[in-house]
């Protein structure tokens, strides 16, 4: 027997009005799969890409989106052992989308148990937000004690967790956003000098506070100008790594600099490492839940959207109107 369902399809792809709420039915869980009575599901960037068919994966029509959802498990297949019982309360990892959703099956595998003190709206931040931001401290950056760090986009979803973490880890953080109230959102999270890229000639800022050196490590995901400036701010021998490209617009900056100034250039993909090396993937994700569980991350959740208004959380993500995680309710 199925289940019936009201969920958010993608039939066609291009802005968000091409999102549509309808009924739909989930065929009982096969083996090894749970079936999860969604409260919260966590919106990404990628969603965006994938709805506009410029996700570097295929995307296939007709598609539901969403990579991740917190709810409880109601119906278990085949071969599924504790702790994936009913009423187990667990973050739902989707490889293969299908998060936007009332309710959504998932492999077993790919769930994990919450601990009580974090909410399911906080939980929709680990999986995305949380593994990228630790990764990129812990396998890209490394060593940040005693370094200058700077974070382009540093309310945002990845961002707010990125100054949060390098403090953690002993760096001078210098958060970049583009209004006031995004940068308060900053300061909130322990940012050490706030910049607002709005302003021409921001990066003159990070020079200043470094006595002329400039920032050791930057992370950016603007793109455009930001990149570009961005990569003028680096003190010799600096890293910047990039994690993505929000304003769609290239970067230019001549190849000759980087050699000139000894710069490092690296890229950063989830997918990558959830599928090549998964152990370490693992071993992020369960840092990020114990500093959440003890307090000593927090994801912010100002954004939350009712499911039916999916398109509506599309809008302002893509309009840089929004700060933290995203977050839409059931």
């Amino acid at each position: 027997m199925a289940i019936p369902t009201k969920q958010i399809i993608l039939p066609q792809y291009g802005p968000p009005d091409v999102l549509q709420w309808v009924e739909a039915k989930l065929p009982r869980p096969q083996k090894g799969e749970v079936i999860i009575r969604t409260q919260a599901i966590g919106v990404n960037y990628s969603d965006t890409l994938r709805r506009r068919n410029r996700y570097f994966q295929p995307t296939p029509l007709p598609y539901v989106l969403g990579s991740e959802a917190v709810g409880e498990i109601v119906h278990v297949g085949e071969g599924v052992e504790p702790p994936y019982v009913k009423g187990t309360r667990v973050l739902a990892i989707l490889p293969a989308g299908g998060g936007y959703s009332e309710y959504v099956t998932a492999i077993a595998q790919y769930c994990v148990p919450l601990p009580p003190n974090i909410s399911s709206a906080e939980a929709t931040g680990i999986f995305v937000q949380g593994s990228t931001a630790q990764l990129m401290i812990s396998q890209v950056a490394k060593e940040l004690k005693g370094k200058s760090v700077l974070i382009t986009a540093a309310a945002g979803g990845v961002g707010s967790l990125l100054v949060q973490l390098a403090k953690l880890n002993g760096a001078t953080v210098f958060a970049a956003s583009s209004s006031a109230d995004k940068l308060q959102t900053a300061k909130a999270h322990g940012a050490d000098v706030l910049i607002n890229y709005s302003q021409k000639g921001w990066g003159k800022k990070i020079r200043e506070a470094t006595n002329g050196r400039g920032a050791d490590i930057a992370f950016e995901t603007v793109g455009g100008d930001i990149y570009h400036e961005a990569v003028k701010t680096l003190a010799p021998g600096g890293h910047l790594i990039i994690y993505g490209c929000a304003s769609g617009v290239q970067g230019n900056v001549h190849p000759e600099y980087f050699v000139d100034e000894n710069l490092t250039q690296s890229g950063f993909n989830l997918a990558h490492f959830i599928t090549t090396q998964m152990p370490v993937w693992q071993q992020a994700l369960g840092t990020v839940i114990g500093l959440v569980a003890q307090g000593q991350l927090k994801i912010t959740t100002t954004q939350t959207f009712a499911l039916p208004e999916a398109a509506e959380a599309h809008r302002q993500l893509e309009a840089r109107q929004t700060t933290g995680k995203i977050v839409l309710t059931v």
